[in-house]
Parts: structure tokens; C-alpha cells; sequence
């Protein structure tokens, strides 16, 4: 179902045998559990244990906090864990993203406005560096949503702006900073933020471009990127009507107005079909209100999984949801095959990042010593450049 030795994963033989001989394995829980990726907001055992064994998710993402502790944290997580966690940041703007005394390099408009690519590259390194320090291998980043209206709430200045071919340059430089640290990039937000002046964390943002349009602008940044090897995408509580309509001329207006989290035309069609994405699809943040306006919870978890997302993102209730996607597969409406393509995908990125060799050498989480990269000099002073930079650029 997943061709995982092609792009984005390109594993090789030993690591095919570890993606099919895991999934073999696996129970049917197991693989309920591998596609939820819940907030972490604890270092203490039991409930790490109730999420990590009992459920055993598949990732987990935590708030900035102390390196230590962050660090310490990561490790007991990933020593328990039987397969291992993608740990996950919102690191698009620097290492602070995940440790209160990482370097702060600035918001992607500011490092956009040099006018110099490496300042792309150079945050994503940082970012990523500090980030692996203490244990992560999954960046929430870059963001590479243009900048088309303004009064935005969400994008604006965490955009690299409105011009295309610049937000693929300095896109692709991050994603380069973070390979180089054996970090998944997520590019987001499919299918695009930055058209219209909603919030999708209070309602369904709406990208009404039509067509033709996207293609040239959103679809040219995706298809680049997907093409340079981005390991995941992050897909927003966006609806975009006229792609439903180009792919299913049948389409009711409930339908194209649709967020992507839960959209087959949006996932499957036009993400896996027209872009020809062949990694992991994870929803944005499921507490968000506009992932639920079109349906109640309960149904919600289950389609945006029937609909091709691989990899659901926070919770309100761990166990509520795990619930709601247990009673989707019992009733139907997500079948056992498309469970079992997602849990490949969600094992294919650990298996391209090298987590199970690194977990069976006890390196996945590294040791105290790789806390002196967190605010380092050389990234501080990468940092005050771009400052100084945007500060004679305002004025």
C-alpha cells in the first residue's frame, strides 16, 4: 500500500524488515494507539506510563520548558516506550520552541526580510540542533503559508512573506537545517492559510482560490517541497472549495466547505493525488473549534483518518478519542487497511530517522553533554545578525 523505499522515507532493507515486522506485530490497539499524538504535560511515570504503554501513541509533543528537564523527560519517555516516539516542537522560530534558554533567531517574515537564504538555513539548524539536544525529531516547521491577506490573525509575520518563489527558497533552507539534525520537517498549513481573515482555532478558515490559481501559488510551494524529500505535512482545519469541486464535480456545498483535517477530496485527492505526497499527513491541532464544526467529535477522530490523515494531533480527552476511533473501525467507517497504511507511514518517518537503531544503542535521547548546543554562541550570534539586519531594513 506504501511504497516506503521511495521518497519521502527511502529506507533501506533493514529497515523495511523493522516497518513490516513491527506492524506484524502489533495488535490491533497498538495501531489505534500509534496514530494519536497527544500534548505532553507531565514527567510523572504513571500517567507517561497510561499514555506511552497502555496506549502506546505514536508521538508526543511538549511546551517549552527547562533543557534538563525537558531532556530528562524525553528519555524516560522513549526508555519506556516498546516502539519509539516521534517528540515532536513547535520549533518556526528558533530553539525556544521547545526550551525556555534556546536562541530566539526570529519570526520567518523578519529572517525573509534579509534578503539572505542562509538566514533560512541557518534558523532551521538552529532550531533543529537545540532542539535534538534534548531529544527531539520532529519539527512543526517551516511554515510556508503565504502571505496573501494581511489582516491575517494567524499567518502574517510567521510567514516568509507573499512571494512564492521566496517561501520555497527559504522553506527548502530550513528543511535543510533540519536534515543535517536528523529531524522530520512538517510543512504547513495544507491547504494554505494566509487567504482570508479567520482564525481556524475559532471557525474554518477558507482558501478560496480557485484552481489554476492554487496550483501556481499554494500547490508550486507543496509539490516543491514534497519533492525535496518533507517527511510530513501538517494539514489545517482549512476548507478549499474548488479543488473539492475540480475532483468531485458532484460535490455537495457541505462538502466544500469541508476543513482538509477531515476532507478525502482535500487528502486524498489532491494532497496524495495531484501532489503526489507519499509521507505522513498530520492533522493540525484537533481542540481547535473549526475541526469540529461540520461534525461532532466522535465522528470527527474517525474521518479525518478515514479521509487520509495518518497522525491525529492533541486531544481533549486521550482516552476519548481512542475510543472514538476504536468504535470507527468496529462500525466501518475506517477499515483495517487504511489503519494499517497510516501506522506504515507513522513507522516509516521513525524508521527514516534511524529511532529504533538509536533506541536499541541508548543514543536516541542524547546526554547531558549535547546541552551546551542550546543557546550556543555560534547560533546566538547567527540570530543578532538577522536582528540587526531587520532593525536597518525597519529603518
Amino acid at each position: 500500500m506504501v511504497d516506503v523505499k521511495v521518497n519521502p522515507f527511502f529506507l533501506k532493507v533493514e529497515q523495511v524488515k523493522w516497518v513490516e515486522d513491527t506492524l506484524a506485530s502489533m495488535t490491533l490497539e497498538e495501531k489505534v494507539g500509534q496514530v494519536f499524538c497527544p500534548m505532553g504535560l507531565t514527567s510523572e511515570d504513571e500517567p507517561l506510563k497510561h499514555d506511552v504503554c497502555k496506549i502506546s501513541v505514536g508521538g508526543m509533543m511538549y511546551r517549552p520548558g527547562l533543557k534538563q528537564e525537558i531532556q530528562t523527560t524525553h528519555r524516560k519517555i522513549q526508555n519506556m516506550a516498546k516502539i519509539p516516539l516521534l517528540l515532536a516542537a513547535n520549533t518556526e522560530a528558533g530553539g525556544n520552541g521547545l526550551v525556555v534558554e534556546g536562541t530566539t533567531f526570529g519570526a520567518p517574515m523578519a529572517v525573509a526580510a534579509t534578503g539572505d537564504v542562509e538566514n533560512a538555513y541557518r534558523m532551521g539548524y538552529t532550531a533543529c540542533a537545540e532542539g535534538a539536544a534534548v531529544g527531539m525529531n520532529w519539527s512543526f516547521a517551516p511554515i510556508v503559508d503565504i502571505d496573501m491577506e494581511f489582516h491575517n490573525p494567524i499567518t502574517n509575520t510567521r510567514t516568509f512573506g507573499s512571494d512564492v518563489d521566496r517561501v520555497i527558497a527559504y522553506g527548502e533552507a530550513y528543511m535543510r537545517g533540519a536534515d543535517e539534525n536528523d529531524v522530520a520537517v512538517s510543512i504547513k498549513h495544507f491547504p494554505g492559510d494566509g487567504v482570508d481573515e479567520r482564525d481556524q482555532h475559532l471557525g474554518v478558515s477558507i482558501n478560496s482560490l480557485n484552481a489554476e490559481r492554487w496550483m501556481a501559488t499554494y500547490g508550486k510551494v507543496y509539490k516543491t517541497l514534497i519533492g525535496k524529500g518533507a517527511k510530513t505535512v501538517m494539514v489545517g482545519h482549512i476548507a478549499q472549495p474548488e479543488w473539492v469541486k475540480k475532483i468531485n464535480p458532484n460535490a455537495t456545498k457541505e462538502q466544500t466547505l469541508l476543513p482538509a483535517s477531515v476532507n478525502s477530496e482535500l487528502l486524498t485527492g489532491l494532497l496524495r493525488g495531484e501532489l503526489g505526497f507519499n509521507g505522513l499527513i498530520s492533522t493540525d491541532a484537533t481542540p481547535m473549534i473549526a475541526f469540529c464544526t461540520a461534525m461532532k467529535r466522535s465522528q470527527a477522530i474517525p474521518a479525518a483518518i478515514a479521509a487520509g490523515a495518518d497522525m491525529i494531533l492533541f486531544n481533549k480527552s486521550l482516552d476519548e478519542d481512542y475510543g472514538y476511533l476504536m468504535a470507527g473501525i468496529q462500525e466501518g467507517v475506517v477499515s483495517l487497511e487504511r489503519l494499517d497504511e497510516a501506522v506504515t507511514r507513522i513507522l516509516a518517518v521513525k524508521a527514516s530517522l534511524h529511532l529504533p537503531e538509536k533506541k536499541a544503542a541508548g543514543t536516541i535521547v542524547p546526554g547531558p553533554e549535547a546541552l551546551e548546543t542550546v543557546g550556543c554562541t555560534q547560533h546566538r550570534a547567527w540570530a543578532k545578525e538577522v536582528e540587526d539586519k531587520a532593525i536597518t531594513l525597519e529603518g
